[in-house]
């Protein structure tokens, strides 16, 4: 059967539901929703994975996540690695994707692509298993070296093409987001708002792979909600804050103060990451009150402010949260109503949430595909690129 962007998410939690083993051999892999999946069936299914590093497009914080679930093995950036190919083995069966979609936010959620899916499967197997022979374990410090490769030499990034059915727009983002009515109109108006982003900052876009609102979100929530904060390296606590020369769009959702590397790293590290990821795993009837509480609760200790409390909510929950900053304040208010200068206090922030989830664009959405679906879980969370304002980013 064929595969494309409509089913692939679905189909590819249909075969975890019976595989035991799982086998990715991809040439470039970063943070989606594939990934997450089996991160919340960790240990019930053995992964192996084999990834190129090739043009440095893989993520190394995803590398690492590869080696917590399974076992990861590195083909060299000097060879073109290419392949796309999945292999789900258990109940007596094998089942093997072969196609367009690498592992990545990309592949498993925001390109249109197409995979072939066979139950003829060994030769699939028999190959996956010579590639794994020929690559061989990593080292200690592979990772770690490649990371540092990767920040010397980030991956080019190209303009996305005009997606079908988008319309180029014509009036800045925040007048897009005033035409939104239902989630038909949304995803619409993301596209339009990539497209202008794309063509006025010759810098970033909204949902393409690289150097986006949607990497961005998507990459450090991982960060945010998967990790012990106190094991991170500087360039990662810096990444979290928007704090990193030459790789701006980590700064998309407002970038911090230098001083605010000791307020979330220093002495309330522990209450931070407590609030934050507690809040990362709340039911959705717990909101907008508990995000009241969690932002209140942020607020109240020393040198957190409404910028590094409400990024840091927002990448820990990107379907409730909206980052508030410099940057994004004045477009906010405007378009939702409420008052700028009473938005550091948390009622009027929740009831800037209410206002965003009483939207029929947020209360009734409906994906039609693995694309829709990513754009679905961060959809209050994108509500930054139409107001966000460059020039006002630090907060």
């Amino acid at each position: 059967m064929l595969i494309d962007q409509r089913n692939i998410l679905n189909r590819f939690a249909e075969h975890l539901t019976w595989a035991t083993d799982v086998d990715i051999a991809t040439a470039w892999a970063t943070s989606n929703d594939g990934l997450r999946s089996l991160q919340q069936l960790n240990p019930s299914i053995r992964v192996r994975a084999v990834v190129g590093l090739w043009g440095n497009l893989t993520d190394p914080m995803t590398l690492q996540t590869l080696t917590e679930i399974g076992e990861l093995r590195l083909v060299d950036a000097s060879r073109r690695f290419h392949p796309k190919v999945f292999l789900f083995r258990g109940a007596g069966r094998i089942v093997a994707w072969i196609g367009s979609a690498n592992f990545t936010s990309g592949g498993f959620g925001m390109n249109e692509e197409a995979m072939f899916e066979t139950n003829d499967a060994r030769p699939v197997a028999g190959w996956f298993d010579q590639l794994w022979n020929q690559c061989g374990p990593i080292g200690d410090h592979d990772i770690d070296e490649y990371a540092a490769t990767r920040r010397r030499a980030p991956p080019l990034r190209s303009t996305p093409p005009l997606l079908p059915g988008a319309t180029t727009a014509t009036s800045n983002p925040a007048g897009i987001l005033q035409e939104v009515a239902d989630w038909r109109d949304y995803v619409d108006a993301l596209e339009q708002c990539d497209r202008w982003w794309s063509m006025h900052s010759g810098r970033w876009s909204v949902l393409g792979e690289l150097y986006s609102w949607s990497q961005t979100i998507q990459e450090l929530h991982d960060v945010v909600v998967n990790r012990d904060w106190r094991s991170l390296d500087d360039h990662d606590c810096r990444r979290l804050l928007g704090l990193t020369p030459g790789e701006l769009w980590w700064a998309l959702l407002g970038r911090m103060r230098p001083s605010a590397m000791q307020s979330v790293f220093g002495d309330h590290l522990a209450s931070i990451q407590e609030i934050v990821q507690r809040v990362a795993v709340e039911p959705e009837s717990a909101f907008p009150s508990v995000a009241v509480r969690a932002y209140a609760q942020l607020k109240g200790l020393d040198g957190i402010g409404s910028g590094i409390a409400t990024r840091l909510l927002t990448l820990a929950r990107p379907d409730r949260f909206v980052s508030l900053n410099g940057a994004s304040k004045a477009g906010l208010a405007a378009s939702f109503a409420v008052a700028p200068s009473t938005l550091s206090q948390p009622q009027s922030y929740g009831r800037l949430l209410e206002r965003v989830y009483d939207k029929a664009w947020y209360s009734d959405p409906r994906p039609v595909d693995a694309r829709e679906e990513t754009i679905r879980w961060m959809r209050t969370a994108l509500l930054d690129c139409f107001v966000y304002e460059p020039k006002s980013a630090v907060v």
